[in-house]
């Protein structure tokens, strides 16, 4: 706290640096600056929510407006500025917080949720049924996990269903010591994580065990108590399992990444694509392929979308919901490809291209992306603060902060995001039935 007023101080100066490079539009000022604002925040700031928020925007911040590669075209400094503002709203709920009774919550006691036998039962079930659906789309559709492009012949609505298991692991939290068996760890975690990673769902898979290791780290800390990380001692307790956990993920997408190209017909291999953008096959250009061009996509893509003026033409409702529209009766166009075929009309690939969410929200609401930023921060920032005192609210927090930043890299709204929810609401409400049955049973005896 004796470093508060310094800190704040530093802050102030920093953003109105920011401020005055962005008036002067000099593109490699401003990206440093953002970037230096961002990292201070990251390393003085204690809550863990602001961490992950900062540490995640750093990255996608720092890394790809780099202009090292051609890959993409160069970046312009309007496309530097909307992500500059994007990302500040972003972070404005975090930095400027609100006073200890803003968020008072009138419930004192802790909402715990309980591993019911009716919640072990409905898991088996929806188990056997995802299993059964998987035979199926292999029979049908072929080797997914080897042959990447077959998942273009899988319906999104088998799709969804098969991808429905990835939010059961969030459970297994929720058990007692002596519940832990490897019974449980193969009904909870295995068996459930396997269908998705066959058919090539690899994001969400990353994002479910990302979701895992903050819900456990949200698990260890006192009920009630504040998530901070300096000082703490369940962060010194559980730091190398999290830097263990975040290295394999890193590992997950390396690996992945460098599979893909290697089994499938249609994309360059790390080689050719490092020689193409680089203009070298040197081995820190390779290693850094799957993190530098997952990034530099999506921000190239928005920046080809402000040069070209594009804007949603194709759609009656916002493009960016547009994806909630393929589960329904027909044939409906994927904003994906409709924005690939209008950016890059002599391009061979049809597939779609992914604009992230500045790019995404830019198509429909031009700078109003700005404010609705701001407000989906804020909601995130909200769970927060309820899951102090409640399970459910842990989990809710847990899975939306990483779902928006599946989001924020993809750019369009996809249904699984509401599948996430229905899913996992369904289970906490078989825990609260169940508890709620037994507590009526009690007081009636």
């Amino acid at each position: 706290m004796r470093f508060k007023l310094f800190y704040d101080a530093i802050v102030i100066i920093l953003i109105s640096i920011v401020a005055i490079f962005l008036s002067l539009e000099e593109y490699e000022l401003t990206h440093v600056s953002f970037s230096l604002l961002l990292l201070f925040l990251l390393i003085t700031r204690k809550s863990l929510n602001t961490k992950i928020f900062l540490l995640f925007l750093f990255f996608y911040y720092f890394i790809p407006f780099w202009n090292i590669s051609t890959y993409r075209g160069t970046i312009s400094f309007e496309t530097l500025k909307l992500y500059t503002y994007g990302n500040f709203a972003l972070i404005a709920p975090l930095i400027f917080t609100f006073g200890k009774g803003f968020f008072k919550s009138k419930e004192k006691a802790y909402s715990k949720i309980h591993i019911t036998p009716l919640i072990i039962k409905m898991i088996s079930t929806h188990l056997l049924v995802v299993y059964a659906i998987l035979g199926y789309v292999y029979l049908t559709v072929g080797n997914i996990l080897l042959y990447q492009e077959l998942r273009f012949f899988l319906s999104p609505t088998l799709s969804y269903l098969i991808k429905s298991t990835l939010y059961i692991p969030i459970f297994i939290l929720f058990l007692e010591k002596s519940e832990f068996s490897k019974k449980n760890i193969l009904l909870f975690i295995i068996l459930p994580l396997i269908p998705p990673f066959f058919i090539g769902s690899r994001g969400t898979v990353v994002i479910i065990v990302i979701s895992i290791l903050l819900l456990y780290l949200l698990k260890n800390f006192p009920p009630g108590e504040r998530y901070y990380l300096q000082n703490s001692t369940v962060w010194k307790k559980n730091k190398y399992r999290v830097y263990f956990s975040g290295g394999l993920v890193l590992l997950l997408i390396q690996i992945t990444y460098y599979t893909r190209r290697m089994f499938s017909d249609q994309f360059l291999s790390t080689h050719d694509l490092a020689l193409r953008y680089f203009g070298n096959t040197n081995w820190y250009n390779i290693l850094i392929l799957p993190i530098y061009f997952s990034f530099r996509e999506t921000v190239g893509i928005t920046s080809k979308i402000i040069e070209r003026g594009a804007t949603n033409i194709w759609f009656d409702y916002p493009m960016f919901f547009s994806e909630v529209y393929t589960l329904l009766p027909g044939v409906q166009a994927s904003p994906g490809i409709k924005l690939s075929k209008e950016l890059y009309k002599n391009s061979e690939y049809d597939g779609g291209i992914t604009p992230g969410i500045i790019g995404g929200l830019y198509l429909d609401y031009k700078y109003w992306l700005i404010l609705i930023l701001f407000c989906t921060s804020f909601f995130i920032y909200v769970l927060y603060k309820k899951s102090l005192l409640s399970d459910t609210y842990k989990i809710l927090y847990a899975i939306t902060l990483t779902q928006f930043f599946h989001l924020y890299h993809r750019g369009f709204f996809k249904p699984e995001y509401l599948v996430a929810y229905v899913i996992i609401l369904f289970y906490i409400f078989i825990a609260s039935y169940k508890m709620k049955s037994a507590d009526k049973f009690q007081s009636n005896a």
